[in-house]
């Protein structure tokens, strides 16, 4: 199993360092299709994290967990916020049914659609892939 952690300020800039961690950490464990999914959704719910969790205060941080478990073939992202965590996230039915236009919400929908499992702890989110 290989485990790495990125610690972040809720700073938008700060989106851009995960992307490159990311893509760097999935480098040759899956595809380019996979690993543009796995970010993309990391991305989203990391911006969500510093935007609506921690309010976009700098001094509060955002953890960004990365593990790969090669005998259960997934990669996990967990990303916890300092902020007071949601209670849940919409069904992928509920997420069908989404608003590409809305101004908020879509993030956590594509989120959903995109992830094979999503779980919500308190402050966190944890999206899981099939690889």
């Amino acid at each position: 199993m290989k485990k790495e952690i990125m610690v972040i300020h809720s700073n938008i800039d700060e989106i851009d360092r995960v992307y490159r961690w990311l893509d760097k950490s999935l480098k040759g464990l899956v595809d380019e299709e996979m690993s543009q999914k796995i970010i993309l959704v990391c991305q989203e719910i990391t911006t969500n994290a510093i935007i609506h969790g921690n309010r976009l205060l700098d001094k509060k941080l955002v953890i960004v967990t990365f593990t790969v478990n090669i005998t259960s073939n997934e990669i996990r992202v967990k990303i916890k916020d300092e902020g007071d965590g949601i209670k849940n996230l919409p069904s992928k039915e509920e997420a069908m049914n989404l608003d590409y236009l809305a101004e908020h919400g879509r993030g956590l929908k594509l989120a959903v659609l995109m992830s094979d499992k999503i779980d919500v702890e308190g402050n966190s989110i944890e999206a899981t892939f099939k690889i």
